[in-house]
């Protein structure tokens, strides 16, 4: 319960809090002090605490309160006060009121006064002391009063003045002389800020078009950045170098063709830079001559023109060959990545929403072969950059949408040279921000191929690079891109990493804890080889950098080790093993039958999943492949706080409850104040709250309380499992309809979330399953009041989304449980579209089955009725009951 003092402290810090102030506690003080916090505070309070005093005190510290002040209250001099605290308040002066003595008070206080003046009291007198206060009341003035010399008195004490002056005052001279002054304030156009911005955009819009259409308008447009290149290239097919230019005062952007060089280069202010020529012959025209710089252009033309620079080439591409002597398993490539397909699903069939990441993964690209091959004698840097770019687009493109909770996981050789592989992850980066997916979630581990650069030239007088350092270059890189690199670490769902050192520091116990909150972990690392007799550091593939089998070895087991120290303290929980070798090469033991292991290496692409074994070294694209996609599994990305509690009762806290229920993607509001019962019995839950005054038990649903026959907590628990296994059997048919239907649904490109007895095909549109009679229900909704029913879903998608009826067609065509739901019996051609149902029928059974799947989905029991166990068939009956160890009972409880 809230005290007085909680609430007047409560206050003082944000006055806005008297919203939540118990009308048993509120006080006149409390009153007080909420309007010295927050003026607006006022409209929240009781009239029974209106007075005088409380209107003054709130004036006092913001004269807008007026705004909340009964007419009655306002005489002139408490006016008069709120428009001295606050010229704006003049807004909430009364008729009766407004003198020539109160405007000029209010404007004294705030120019922008003068737009609560009306237009018959504008005065040159009072427009001009307005200006003063502030130049952007120069909106406000009368056109009568705006003389060049007030707007050049607005103008130059604030440039954004400039959007109100008169028409006759845009003169090519003065946008040029405002622009200019404008750029002055920054030391560059990059750093102008978005409300500046706003108003350079609306003096534009106002501009004439004989003005915007100035070639130096233009120019300095695009330094204040109201108008830029979308694009500008060279279209070998037309032969015509194009320009798409976007305009703020255009609705749609500018497109221009030109037929030669110099008019477009002249076109662009003779700036180039990301300008795509690199199909542009440049025949008859000296490159010298033009500012090339950033422009995308052919190493043949610079080689011809003699300005080609080898020094990139040279140092990350040349020396490909030299480097290739040690690709030993190019000629035992057999597979292409693409073509070995799998089910991605790992998790349960049984749950009505997808409540599970999808983990994409990809390895052995090995670029610097793809490299070589599109670029066989030279490259520029902007050329190579440009083609792994477009790499990486393809790669990224092969997936249709991406979740906040995905991962992607790169299991190694991406190449051999550190600057490309710092070209390939930049560029991933970028583009996977243009798809709004974070950097974290791309989860990377070396190969073999990434300990050969710092080495390449390596000989016995050689400064070599160790391992260690090779791996902390990684690491720094990585670091900047926000990218996570494991090697020899282990990765939790926050984003935190645990060092090698930190987990060899960490007993089972406190790894469980410390992971209890994820739903699975990755373990990344490269890995090594010293299990594997045949391909090994002996045959040279981590170059001088391991070049002894004792090493490999070493290195080997310190992954193992702490390979082991998971699997003791997780080795019942969803974990990730990222090596690039696979697991054969750097441990003998099994598989453990939980986990889920990726790994590149091979280039044979193969994968598993069974009760034994999980793996997947299914997606290296290799030396010689063309093709490049992504492929995913899914994980469960929800988690138990309790899964390592034993059966039993347990009272826990509000806090407590709140973690269960988001780690479950449960979304619960819980703010009562009481003991709170777990109930736990192989594996599911219920949840009772007990009220401290009464001592009476009510079951948990969400926030809610459901009251409960039974007082005795035992009794509850006795028959949880019995309970739930008669939950499940008894709606097993319905959820498997309506699984099937929400299946079907996505299946045509609808959502298919299902909630209760409803399945949504998109915000408004959905389906309703009859739990009573197994009818489908299609319908469209603005609210939960206002529907039109119709009568098969072809017709409701022929009217609200066309988009998908042609796939719902072919989708009828087969022969799923779904199809076979779905398909209705009115012809598309019927005349009567839909019938209004203005009532909420639907929704009070759709709501019981939601509480009701919270059981199927996460095995949270959140309604008991005793009838569920009463209308069992009496065989089913006792073979429930022996399940859960419960005595049959010979009548109602």
């Amino acid at each position: 319960m809230h005290t007085v003092e909680m609430c007047l402290e409560a206050v003082k810090q944000n006055g806005y809090a008297i919203r939540y102030v118990s009308s048993k506690v509120l006080t006149y003080e409390i009153c007080l002090e909420a309007v010295k916090n927050d003026y607006s505070s006022l409209s929240y309070i009781p009239e029974v605490f209106h007075r005088e005093e409380l209107y003054l005190e709130a004036i006092k510290h913001d004269g807008r309160a007026l705004r909340y002040i009964p007419d009655t209250y306002k005489s002139e001099s408490v006016c008069m006060k709120a428009v001295f605290q606050n010229g704006l308040a003049l807004e909430f002066v009364p008729n009766n009121i407004i003198s020539k003595e109160i405007f000029e008070r209010a404007i004294e206080q705030s120019g922008l006064a003068l737009k609560f003046v009306p237009d018959n009291r504008r005065s040159k007198v009072l427009c001009v002391a307005a200006v003063n206060n502030n130049p952007l009341a120069l909106k406000y003035v009368s056109d009568k009063f705006k003389t060049p010399e007030l707007c050049n008195v607005a103008v130059y004490s604030d440039w954004r003045a400039f959007l109100y002056v008169t028409e006759n005052m845009y003169t090519v001279d003065k946008c040029l002389e405002m622009f200019s002054l404008i750029l002055s304030y920054y030391e560059s156009p990059d750093d102008i800020d978005g409300s500046d911005c706003t108003y350079i955009k609306k003096i534009v819009e106002r501009l004439p078009d004989e003005i915007n259409n100035e070639k130096q308008i233009i120019r300095i447009e695009r330094q204040l950045k109201v108008r830029g290149f979308n694009k500008k290239y060279f279209d070998k097919e037309n032969q015509t170098f194009i320009t798409i230019e976007e305009i703020c005062y255009k609705e749609e952007d500018e497109i221009r063709e030109f037929d030669s060089f110099i008019e477009f280069y002249e076109y662009l202010d003779e700036n180039l830079d990301n300008a795509d020529l690199h199909d542009f012959d440049f025949k008859g025209i000296n490159i010298r001559d033009y500012n090339i710089e950033g422009a995308y252009i052919s190493s043949a033309v610079l080689v011809e023109q003699h300005l080609y620079d080898d020094a990139f080439y040279s140092a990350n591409i040349k020396d490909y060959e030299f480097n290739a002597k040690l690709t030993f398993s190019a000629e035992n490539e057999v597979v292409e990545a693409i073509a070995v397909l799998h089910d991605t699903d790992l998790v349960s069939n049984s749950t009505l929403n997808d409540n599970s990441s999808k983990v994409y993964y990809i390895s052995d690209i090995h670029l610097d072969h793809k490299l070589i091959n599109a670029f066989p004698s030279y490259a520029t840097e902007l050329e190579v950059t440009i083609y792994i770019r477009q790499l990486v687009k393809k790669m990224i493109d092969t997936v249709n949408y991406m979740t906040y909770s995905d991962y992607l996981l790169i299991a190694g050789d991406i190449s051999f040279n550190f600057e490309i592989s710092n070209i390939f992850y930049t560029e991933l980066v970028k583009y996977m921000e243009s798809k709004f997916w974070s950097p974290p979630q791309i989860v990377v581990v070396l190969g073999n191929h990434e300990l050969w650069d710092f080495n390449r030239y390596g000989t016995s007088s050689a400064n070599l690079h160790t391992l260690d350092e090779i791996i902390q270059q990684y690491r720094n890189m990585f670091a900047k891109l926000d990218i996570s690199f494991l090697q020899n670490d282990l990765m939790i769902s926050n984003g935190t990493i645990i060092s090698e050192e930190q987990l060899k520091s960490f007993d089972p116990d406190e790894l469980k804890y410390i992971c209890l909150k994820s739903p699975f972990v990755i373990l990344g690392g490269l890995g090594f080889s010293g299990c594997c007799s045949e391909f090994n550091a002996t045959k040279g593939i981590y170059r001088k950098t391991i070049d002894s089998l004792d090493e490999d070895i070493r290195q080997t087991k310190r992954f193992e080790c702490i390979y082991n120290k998971v699997r003791i303290a997780l080795g019942n929980e969803q974990v990730i093993v990222l090596t690039h070798t696979p697991k054969e090469n750097w441990s003998n033991e099994n598989y453990n039958c939980n986990w889920t292991y990726v790994n590149g290496h091979t280039h044979r692409n193969d994968y598993c999943c069974n009760d034994e074994r999980t793996f997947y070294s299914d997606n290296q694209i290799g030396y010689l492949s063309k093709n490049i996609g992504l492929k995913h599994f899914k994980l469960s990305r929800v988690y138990d706080i309790f899964r390592y509690y034993p059966d039993d009762i347990y009272t826990i806290s509000r806090e407590q409850y709140l973690d269960f229920n988001r780690g479950m993607e449960i979304k619960v509001t819980f703010n009562r104040i009481g003991k709170i019962h777990m109930l736990k019995k192989s594996s599911v839950y219920c949840f009772l709250f007990e009220n401290p005054k009464t001592g009476k038990i009510y079951l948990l649903n969400g926030g809610k309380l459901n009251n409960l026959e039974h007082s005795d907590i035992n009794y509850y628990f006795e028959r949880m499992s019995y309970y739930s296994d008669a939950i499940k059997d008894l709606f097993s048919g319905y959820n498997r309809a309506i699984k099937s239907i929400s299946n079907s649904i996505k299946m045509i490109g609808g959502t298919g979330t299902v909630h209760g007895c409803i399945v949504d095909i998109d915000f408004f549109n959905h389906i309703y399953v009859n739990p009573m009679d197994g009818t489908i229900t299609p319908y469209f909704a603005w609210s939960i009041i206002d529907k039109y029913e119709y009568k098969d879903i072809a017709m409701l998608l022929k009217q609200r989304r066309k988009d998908l009826y042609d796939n719902y067609l072919k989708l009828l065509r087969g022969k799923s449980e779904g199809a076979k739901l779905l398909k209705g019996k009115t012809k598309v051609e019927s005349i009567e579209i839909s019938r209004f149902v203005p009532e909420t029928y639907m929704y009070e059974p759709s709501r019981i089955m939601k509480s009701l799947q919270y059981l199927t989905e996460v095995n949270v029991i959140r309604i008991w009725n005793d009838h569920i166990m009463d209308i069992q068939p009496n065989g089913k009956a006792k073979e429930l009951y022996n399940n859960s160890n419960l005595m049959l009972p010979t009548q109602k409880e």
